[in-house]
């Protein structure tokens, strides 16, 4: 079914609605995030709710190391590192939702990073074979990050990492569809090494140009090179994000993104700005460096670009959803004709140049489609020769189960054990798509499923009791009722 454009604004006014950037609960249990004690003391109590594999392999490195991240983690560094531990105690108030979080999690990681699955295909086991763990931020400024392993074991020596999501997101898992870019994108990611210094380079040659020259100024081509290479990070979590929960992750994007900005316009009290609006420029940061994400209106079409080439779904299926992603580019865009790129760009990790390019928006939407079909297609000597897609990707026997589990959300249906956390999450952006106006109720019951995933998580479950006999009932002529004594096995599940 095609996307009905009224239908997305009502979506994104009603998302817009939500305060991305407010407060939440649970506060951090201090009055200063640098008082030793009071840290520690926090996030000691969250260790033994924990499994053992977290508890091994990230509190005792946090523990043993917490000196060196007080001393050099911000405050809200801190909360995050220490909440990730903390609100997994039993009476945390956000306990709930954390789990099913998790739950989403762990079933995004595990689809590209499942040591398994990598050795069916022969290739290289993840350094972070263990999902990341996760937190309510107590304040929203920040937004989504992830703090992935690489920069964990940097700072305190475990190998495990930590998305944080801002605490007002709690009671929206539609959103969190959204945010596979962080956790099934960042961190599976990083926890192959190699990898992003790889994709870089294959941009860079992707465009061709010849070699970048040590003065002047660059080419069309060497300019897209080198502006790809630099947002290659981010432009690949979108693309694994994609693989993992199909191109409604690209639907759910643009409705995010859409209401960010319209919240942003609300809060700031701006006028005469279009809505519903994507971004059509990249701004520096205070330290003059260009945003390392690709606009807003290209992430748009680097989805295209991985949609043409997704090799196991039908092509009237991609057909329809590059229609549906084009519609909402023309209908976000809002009759801009360029994307302004402004800040400096890394040429190597110790020359940076600045840009202020004014460039057409088609031959920017066409360059950002060939990084996605790159992405979605290379043959990566990382992988041993093999593409992403080996690993993982969103085929058609994924969207039928989504579009299912779509049909009974709008039905007001159950969909507990109707599929994946990845199916689930796409079936539930479809469902607010075509029926905007009963989001929270599709919240909720997506809430219940994902309920439901956590309590049979291989990570998070550990303990599973079977009884060797059920209780027997002998037909109502033979009674007395007979009980047979049980026994009780207890067994622990091992993630792949």
């Amino acid at each position: 079914m095609p996307v009905d454009t009224t239908k997305f604004t009502n979506l994104v006014k009603t998302w817009a609605e939500i305060d991305f950037a407010g407060a939440g609960p649970p506060p951090p249990p201090w009055d200063d995030p640098r008082d030793r004690a009071a840290v520690e003391q926090a996030i000691r109590s969250g260790k033994p709710s924990m499994p053992l594999v977290y508890q091994f392999g990230y509190v005792d490195p946090l523990l043993n190391n917490l000196d060196t991240v007080l001393a050099q983690f911000p405050d809200f560094l801190i909360e995050t590192v220490a909440g990730a531990v903390y609100q997994h105690e039993p009476c945390a108030a956000v306990r709930p939702q954390l789990q099913r979080f998790l739950a989403v999690i762990s079933n995004l990681y595990r689809s590209f990073l499942s040591n398994s699955k990598r050795a069916m295909i022969n290739v290289p086991p993840a350094f972070s074979p263990s999902p990341p763990l996760a937190m309510f931020q107590n304040d929203g400024d920040n937004g989504p990050f992830t703090l992935p392993a690489d920069v964990t074991r940097a700072y305190f020596g475990s190998d495990i990492g930590v998305v944080s999501l801002p605490s007002t997101y709690r009671d929206h898992p539609v959103l969190w569809a959204s945010l596979a870019h962080e956790v099934g994108g960042h961190d599976v990611i990083h926890a192959d090494a190699g990898l992003l210094d790889e994709l870089a380079d294959g941009v860079r040659v992707l465009f061709g140009g010849g070699p970048i020259p040590d003065h002047g100024d660059l080419n069309l081509d060497q300019f897209l090179g080198v502006l790809w290479s630099y947002w290659i990070d981010e432009a690949a979590s979108d693309v694994y994000g994609l693989l993992n929960i199909g191109p409604t992750f690209a639907l759910n994007l643009a409705g995010f993104f859409s209401a960010l900005i319209a919240r942003y316009v609300k809060d700031h009290h701006l006028e005469g700005i279009p809505f519903p609006l994507l971004s059509h420029a990249s701004v520096a940061d205070d330290d003059g460096r260009l945003d390392p994400h690709p606009t807003d209106l290209l992430r748009l079409s680097l989805a295209i670009g991985v949609i043409e080439n997704l090799a196991g779904l039908a092509t009237a299926t991609r057909n329809q959803y590059i229609r549906d992603l084009q519609a909402l580019s023309t209908l976000c865009a809002q009759g801009a004709t360029t994307i302004e790129i402004g800040g400096a760009i890394a040429i190597t990790r110790d020359r940076w140049l600045p840009f202020g390019q004014s460039l057409p928006l088609q031959p920017m939407q066409d360059a950002a489609r060939r990084v996605g079909a790159y992405l979605a297609t290379a043959r990566l000597t990382s992988f041993g020769g093999h593409t992403i897609q080996d690993l993982e990707t969103w085929d058609d026997p994924d969207e039928l189960t989504a579009q299912q589990i779509a049909a009974m959300l709008k039905d007001g249906k159950s969909v507990v054990d109707q599929g994946d956390d990845a199916q689930l999450l796409a079936g539930a952006t479809v469902a607010v798509l075509d029926q905007p106006d009963k989001t929270d109720a599709i919240d909720r019951l997506l809430e219940a499923a994902l309920d439901k995933s956590f309590a049979v998580d291989p990570v998070w479950t550990s303990l599973s009791i079977h009884p060797s006999f059920r209780r027997q009932l002998l037909p109502p002529a033979q009674a007395p009722i007979i009980e047979f004594a049980r026994t009780v096995e207890i067994t622990t599940r091992r993630a792949s």
